[in-house]
């Protein structure tokens, strides 16, 4: 009986890959790669289930590819979605957001089936390669609630309670930290500490209080009753503790009661 030829093992290239998420809320960072995977061999190359790991710096996780048969010196495009414990990768997603290249290692077997038993390919490396990501951060979205503010007396001073709203349209959570300043008809009267978790792609809502000297608000009485115009603004972070952060200014407006 002549003998089966020894196939060679697939091979597998970066297509396309791409930052889908970061949330350190989540301890987890995920991406989308689409692998081109070939067949080096001159025969129909039927590939059933792998046992595969994908090694991100420290974290190494499986990955599942399904059952396909590549063509004789041919090759598929396979999408696949992957998740890594931040903590495992901190440095690698430090470097893919700083807009560096990081390696992509995927190692393991998998079985063919060209004849009556399956073959066991492997170990091997189906992939080695460096990728990287072109992050445009988005400056996120501010806006007060007028329902969630409020001014109220308390003896000789004026509580300013600013409710509001962040939008953050990117695919990084973050904190968003910082010093902010309420002012007054061009008069910073107060200043108080932002810190506020921002989860990928969501809005959140927040409360600023302020308390003000009654003598720094001219008709501060009647401002309770008809409403207070203010700003709220500063110069604030975005930032993943240890991995990344962004400078933004921080702005609200508006009239308040």
């Amino acid at each position: 009986m002549p003998r089966l030829q020894e196939p060679l093992p697939p091979r597998a290239q970066v297509q396309n890959f791409q930052l889908l998420s970061v949330d350190p809320f989540a301890d987890t960072a995920t991406f989308s790669l689409d692998l081109k995977i070939s067949n080096p061999n001159t025969f129909d190359l039927p590939l059933l289930e792998s046992t595969l790991t994908l090694y991100f710096g420290e974290a190494k996780v499986p990955v599942d590819l399904p059952q396909m048969t590549i063509p004789a010196s041919g090759f598929q495009v396979v999408p696949t979605r992957v998740s890594v414990p931040l903590k495992a990768s901190a440095v690698e997603v430090q470097k893919l957001l700083a807009g560096e290249k990081v390696r992509v290692r995927i190692t393991g077997r998998m079985k063919a089936k060209l004849g009556p038993v399956p073959l066991t390919l492997g170990p091997f490396t189906l992939l080695d390669e460096n990728v990287s990501v072109n992050l445009r951060f988005a400056t996120p979205s501010f806006k007060i609630l007028p329902e969630q503010s409020s001014l109220s007396l308390s003896g000789s001073q004026l509580r300013v309670t600013v409710g509001f709203q962040v939008t953050n349209p990117n695919p990084l959570g973050f904190y968003l930290r910082g010093p902010v300043e309420l002012v007054v008809g061009g008069k910073p009267l107060a200043r108080v500490a932002l810190d506020m978790p921002l989860r990928p792609r969501q809005s959140g809502n927040g409360e600023l209080v302020f308390a003000v000297n009654l003598a720094d608000v001219p008709g501060a009485a009647t401002a309770v009753l008809a409403g207070l115009q203010i700003e709220v603004r500063g110069g604030v972070k975005a930032e993943i503790p240890g991995i990344w952060q962004q400078a933004l200014d921080f702005l609200l407006g508006g009239r308040i009661r």
